[in-house]
């Protein structure tokens, strides 16, 4: 009897010493997420003061080159005993602006990334089919019939795409993005590098996006005369890495470049903390005074049966960028004993 009850003791010790284990995990998981989630969000608005202070003294953004492309070393920013920071650049507005690509330019996009003609034009057909409200579908299997057969049935928002995930849902496009599994093609990962889907009237030619600069209409030669320039290889000794006007772009290239510019308008910021083990990922997108938008506007009809609430008087902040996206990641500790 009393070996019986020392057992079972034992089991009721060993599994409450468990709970409490798994218990303070998750607090001290909580606790450090709370930490790194405030040195992400400092590391970022030391990143946003450096970029409005070159933008003030220089008029504009152009490329990290400019020197904005360490912003810590710039700011003599430190983070806390024991955290690393890291951020890195991604010129959003160096890609094609999906909002603004009218028949022709999707026709040309598909064509850039491997379709053949007639499929290019089955797919321009499909995405203006659930884009644009006054698009008339010129394609079987795009038509608002297709929809309405669907399983479940629905119908095209028609306005701008909010994720590239509503690809699997556009007729006819989700044959080309994805398998009869429904996993994503290779083509869907290319699409989704290639275009944005903010709006903006030119693409940043000083990213050097060789899909940007061919659906442009650049040939070899000038996208090579480009890339050589920005790289160094025929640069004149003193000048800039990059473009300011497009009066140095024609320089270069011996003509315009319709559909490029020289200003970043879209950034994508990605700050990584990490401490110990634990990593905390901050992604934003942000848009100098100016640059792009968010292109998500419903329909006249839509907005008509979704009226928002009017807001109330709200006060400028004066903030030098808008955000136009937040997200956050945190990758967890590992568990005692390898569970996670």
């Amino acid at each position: 009897m009393v070996l019986i009850t020392i057992l079972v003791a034992s089991l009721l010790l060993a599994r409450f010493m468990e709970r409490t284990t798994t218990e303070l995990l998750v607090e001290a998981r909580a606790a450090q997420a709370v930490r790194l989630r405030g040195d992400a969000y400092s590391a970022l608005e030391v990143t946003l003061a450096v970029l409005a202070d070159y933008r003030a003294a220089d008029g504009g953004l152009w490329a990290p080159a400019q020197g904005w492309g360490d912003p810590f070393a710039w700011a003599r920013y430190e983070p806390r005993a024991g955290v690393t920071v890291a951020v890195a650049f991604e010129d959003e507005s160096g890609k094609p602006s999906l909002p603004r690509l009218d028949t022709p330019g999707l026709q040309n996009l598909g064509e850039l990334l491997g379709l053949a003609p007639d499929d290019a034009a089955r797919l321009a057909d499909a995405l203006l089919t659930w884009t644009q409200p006054d698009h008339v579908p010129a394609t079987l299997g795009s038509d608002l019939r297709s929809y309405e057969r669907a399983d479940p049935p629905h119908h095209p928002p028609q306005r701008a795409l909010r994720s590239f995930d509503e690809l699997a849902a556009i007729a006819v496009a989700r044959d080309f993005f994805y398998d009869k599994a429904g996993h994503p093609t290779e083509l869907r990962a290319q699409f989704a590098q290639s275009v944005s889907l903010y709006d903006y009237p030119a693409a940043n030619l000083n990213a050097g996006q060789p899909l940007a600069l061919a659906f442009a209409g650049l040939d070899e030669t000038q996208s090579r005369r480009l890339t050589d320039y920005l790289g160094g290889r025929t640069r004149p000794r003193g000048t800039p890495p990059f473009f300011r006007s497009a009066a140095e772009t024609a320089a270069i290239l011996g003509a315009g470049a319709p559909g490029l510019g020289t200003e970043v308008r879209c950034l994508r910021i990605r700050v990584r903390v990490r401490e110990g083990a634990a990593v905390f990922g901050l992604t934003a997108v942000v848009s100098p005074p100016g640059g792009a938008v968010i292109a998500a506007e419903p329909s006249p009809d839509n907005a008509a049966k979704e009226k928002p609430a009017a807001p109330g008087p709200a006060k400028s902040l004066a903030y030098p960028f808008t955000i136009l996206d937040l997200q956050e990641t945190m990758e967890p500790l590992a568990a005692p004993g390898g569970a996670a």
